[in-house]
This record gives C-alpha cells, sequence and structure tokens, in this order.
C-alpha cells in the first residue's frame, strides 16, 4: 500500500465502523478463547484492535508492524516469565493484521508462519466474519504455543496479561 493510499485508508475507509466489527459480543468470544486456551501452553495472547492510524504518523511513513511493536511494549506484552507473550494487533483502517512475539516464542517461530496466520486472519475479515477469523488466529497462535512451550505437567498456568481484547 502506497504512502496515499494509507493517507486515504486512515481518512476514509469505514474506521468508524469499529464497534460494529468488534461488538462486545465478539470481545467475549475472544476473552473466552484466550482463556481457554491459555491453559494449555505457558504464553500469554494477547489482542488489540485500533481503528485508524493517526494521518501524521501516516504521512511520516509510520507502518501497521511499527504501531503493533509499539502496542506490544505500550501492553507489556513483553513483560512475561517465559517472554513468551504474542500480540495479534489489528488496524481496521488498513486491513493490516499483525503479529509480535516476545523473544522467548519469537526465535522458535519463522516469520512466515506468523505472516501465514495473519493472512488467513486477513481473508476472513474480508469476508465479513469478524468473530470466526480472530478466535481462529487466537487458535493458530496458540497451537503454536502449545507445541513449543506446553503446560509443566502439575503447573497451572498463571495468567500474567489480560484475556480481554483491547481497544485502542
Amino acid at each position: 500500500m502506497t504512502r496515499l493510499q494509507r493517507l486515504s485508508a486512515n481518512l476514509f475507509r469505514a474506521w468508524w465502523l469499529a464497534e460494529q466489527q468488534f461488538p462486545q459480543s465478539v470481545f467475549d468470544a475472544i476473552a473466552e478463547c484466550i482463556g481457554e486456551l491459555e491453559a494449555t501452553h505457558r504464553g500469554d495472547v494477547v489482542f488489540a484492535v485500533e481503528a485508524r492510524l493517526g494521518l501524521e504518523a501516516v504521512a511520516r511513513g509510520f507502518t501497521p508492524r511499527q504501531r503493533a511493536e509499539n502496542v506490544f511494549a505500550e501492553l507489556e506484552v513483553w513483560d512475561t516469565e517465559d517472554n513468551a507473550g504474542v500480540l495479534i494487533y489489528v488496524l481496521l483502517a488498513e486491513r493490516a493484521i499483525e503479529i509480535v512475539a516476545d523473544r522467548g516464542i519469537a526465535r522458535r517461530v519463522p516469520q512466515a508462519r506468523w505472516d501465514a496466520i495473519c493472512a488467513d486472519t486477513a481473508a476472513a475479515f474480508s469476508r465479513g466474519e469478524f468473530k470466526t477469523g480472530a478466535v481462529a488466529t487466537i487458535e493458530a497462535v496458540s497451537a503454536l504455543l502449545r507445541e513449543l512451550m506446553p503446560t509443566v505437567p502439575g503447573q497451572r498456568h498463571h495468567n500474567e496479561l489480560t484475556d480481554r481484547p483491547v481497544l485502542l
């Protein structure tokens, strides 16, 4: 997407529909899914939705990936005992999905796997399937975490980050 296309998307695309695309019922389903699946691995998943970027940020070339990395830091997704926090970031205006993983998991998962999950999410969202797409994304991320960082027998997963999605 060119800078002009990004400016246009953040100015005119239906970003104001964020609460229709992600109503409370979808946020409730996301929170429930995260809570259930985190019991199967040692990671912590955070789901964040942002309607749009500021036009000044876009004009300066600030990308959805850079914003996702900033949100990762702002929400302290990096601050988990096993360094296994994962942020799923959705920028509605640009139809961008980014996954940012902490170092404990990022070094073990090739970027191509994260990109494939993001592509599947984008496809579901483009069909208007926001709940289905979000839940499938959380399931895919959790499957990776379960494979690479399963729970320790006899130990309960300590939930260090909120399961409730964040609307930025």
